[in-house]
């Protein structure tokens, strides 16, 4: 039966990337988060302070020939803040601003149930904007649980639990208002079978997104074609590349 554990994790791992159906990027220097914003039109993105949804959101000014260029490794790390609430078994609760903006979503990704439809039922009752998102956040987990040869519908197989560590974050904005974003994250994630210790071949840099619309007095996850289709791709993570960091990566920390 160990066995059979086993090979299940093994095979819900391999198929773990799949959730999730927004996209999300995050830029963050000093503390401060900035928000990279959008033409109307979807052109290319562009830094503005104005349109951030708080004061406590500032634009960083693009690198020019005379500064120092960092790197998402020596820059400072982005400071998550904790959810104010808990409901439904996930965190709620973000500030409307750059800080609150990057803990949500990171927040949201690590808590998320993965193989539990029941339980992820009620988490996205609590963090999504809408039925659709709710359903369609159930959906991923139940077609997660077949490919990993588990019925669609059930709890976590015995024994096993999987635990998600974000590292890095980009944040664009959507629309002018800054209340409509997509956070890029980078994490790892790990299966643990009880009484077989860690993994040995766990999911590592994998690259996934958000979709965060400001509602109803929190951040909420949407899955709103309109705004999916306004989503670009940012330049891959490097904690080496100066690239990476001037594209808008920073590490995050759960100070």
């Amino acid at each position: 039966m160990a066995a059979s554990y086993e090979g299940r994790a093994r095979r819900a791992r391999l198929r773990l990337a799949v959730l999730g159906a927004a996209v999300v990027a995050a830029l963050a220097a000093g503390g401060a988060v900035a928000i990279t914003m959008l033409d109307d039109d979807g052109g290319p993105a562009r830094t503005d302070a104005k349109t951030s949804p708080s004061a406590t959101v500032s634009a960083s000014p693009a690198p020019s020939a005379s500064m120092k260029w960092h790197t998402p490794g020596t820059a400072a790390p982005v400071k998550l803040v904790k959810p104010k609430h808990h409901m439904n078994g996930i965190g709620t609760g973000f500030d409307h601003n750059g800080p609150g903006i990057v803990s949500a979503a990171v927040s949201y990704w690590e808590d998320l149930n993965l193989v539990d439809d029941a339980i992820a039922r009620q988490q996205w009752t609590a963090i999504a904007a809408s039925s659709a998102t709710i359903d369609e956040g159930v959906s991923d987990v139940r077609t997660t649980r077949e490919r990993a040869g588990l019925p669609p519908s059930g709890g976590a197989p015995d024994g096993i639990t999987f635990s998600t560590d974000v590292k890095a974050i980009l944040v664009r904005s959507l629309d002018r208002t800054g209340d409509r974003v997509v956070v890029w994250m980078v994490y790892d994630r790990f299966a643990t079978t009880e009484g077989k210790g860690g993994d040995d071949d766990p999911l590592r840099d994998e690259t996934t997104n958000l979709i965060l619309i400001w509602q109803d007095g929190d951040w909420k996850v949407t899955t709103d074609p309109a705004l999916k289709a306004k989503v670009r791709g940012p330049r891959a993570y490097d904690p080496a590349s100066k690239y990476a960091w001037a594209d808008g990566w920073r590490r995050v920390t759960h100070g």
